[in-house]
């Protein structure tokens, strides 16, 4: 059983739907990539409005051992959103 609320639009009123599970958004800081997230898509069948929730738990660090692999990996595989 789900224990969250799919999320609504607030122009529409309406649940939002799953658009892409495992989109990846990277958090950038003034040095570049500093957290990698593992999230999920959703869009708002009527308007299109689009937002990214259902975060994994811990993000990855840009300190962590094959960071920047992660990265390169997301970037050629995956949709990655960057978050400045």
């Amino acid at each position: 059983m789900c224990n969250w609320h799919m999320p609504v639009c607030v122009k529409c009123s309406v649940n939002m739907r799953c658009e892409k599970n495992g989109v990846e958004v990277l958090d950038i800081a003034s040095f570049g990539p500093y957290k990698i997230w593992a999230a999920d898509k959703y869009k708002c069948p009527k308007c299109g409005n689009e937002v990214v929730v259902g975060f994994a738990r811990e993000g990855i660090e840009h300190f962590e051992e094959g960071f920047q692999e992660l990265v390169e990996n997301a970037r050629n595989h995956t949709q990655v959103i960057e978050v400045r």
